[in-house]
């Protein structure tokens, strides 16, 4: 089987992951099931010769998983940021755009409000579609722009539920 079909096939699967976070209410929610994601992503990106995007993915597997457990303070977001670039600079061989979508999300993943974070999550999605587009992921590409829609709906569904009839 051509590598650029089957690792679109487990692209589906991970992006599939990817736009129901969108429509989570909840941090703990988001983190848990990008977890999830995040590995399904990194086989596909393995499947693609996507490099950079595992690293970017395996940061994030291990700085959710903390958030879920442990105050978010500066102090540790540096160090998942250093961590980033860190292997960045020491397995990069394709890009920059994962490792910055990942550290930005790194630097505002304290943020409290919901709908802040989805903000957020739409910025570093369209880092992420540049990249995907590049190394031909072409499932996740679409679906990164699907993710940035459902959260956008979040956005309103949030917006509305806030506001008093």
């Amino acid at each position: 089987m051509n590598t650029v079909l089957l690792g679109n096939i487990v692209a589906l699967i991970g992006a599939a992951i990817m736009v129901s976070t969108g429509f989570l209410k909840t941090k703990k929610q988001i983190l848990t099931v990008q977890c999830f994601q995040f590995v399904v992503l990194s086989a596909s990106n393995a499947i693609l010769g996507a490099f950079t995007g595992i690293t970017a993915n395996v940061i994030g597997i291990a700085r959710n998983l903390f958030c879920m457990k442990k105050e978010f303070t500066t102090p540790w977001k540096i160090v998942f940021i250093a961590a980033q670039l860190a292997l960045l600079f020491a397995f990069n061989s394709d890009g920059l755009l994962p490792a910055a979508a990942t550290c930005v999300y790194t630097w505002f993943l304290d943020l409290k409000d919901a709908m802040q974070l989805k903000i957020v999550i739409i910025v570093t999605l369209l880092c992420w579609a540049v990249y995907d587009f590049v190394f031909k992921n072409y499932v996740t590409f679409a679906f990164d722009f699907g993710a940035v829609v459902s959260n956008l709906i979040g956005i309103v569904t949030l917006r509305k539920a806030a506001k008093p009839e």
